[in-house]
């Protein structure tokens, strides 16, 4: 059996296949986005809920997490990277150790997911 194809024939083959495997992977990149979203929205929503206040060593609630309760007040050389701050706390937050650099304030609920923190006071209010 023999087939004959043109040119033109073969670049709409081409063409449409090409599309599909796009609309393919596009499919599947959005799934995956989907469920990292729905898995940031369930760490937030659950640490919000908390009576502490929660870091991450990684950026998008990851890593290694720590907890605060009220009126701590440190440095660290490792920095935070993300923050969850539930309602009744107070964060303040600086880029460098020993409270220097940006100062940032953190009122509850809040959350950043994804900074540098050398330096922070919790403070419950």
């Amino acid at each position: 059996m023999y087939i004959d194809y043109n040119m033109g024939d073969l670049v709409l083959m081409t063409c449409a296949f090409s599309s599909l495997m796009s609309s393919v992977g596009g499919g599947i990149y959005f799934f995956l986005q989907e469920r990292e979203n729905s898995r940031k929205e369930e760490i937030i929503t659950e640490n919000q809920a908390s009576p502490y206040v929660t870091m991450y060593l990684e950026c998008d609630y990851k890593g290694k997490s720590f907890e605060f309760k009220e009126n701590v007040e440190t440095s660290v050389k490792t920095p935070f990277k993300s923050i969850i701050v539930p309602e009744g706390f107070k964060v303040i937050t600086y880029s460098k150790e020993d409270k220097g650099g940006v100062k940032l304030t953190l009122g509850g609920p809040s959350d950043q997911k994804c900074t540098s923190v050398y330096s922070f006071e919790v403070t419950k209010v």
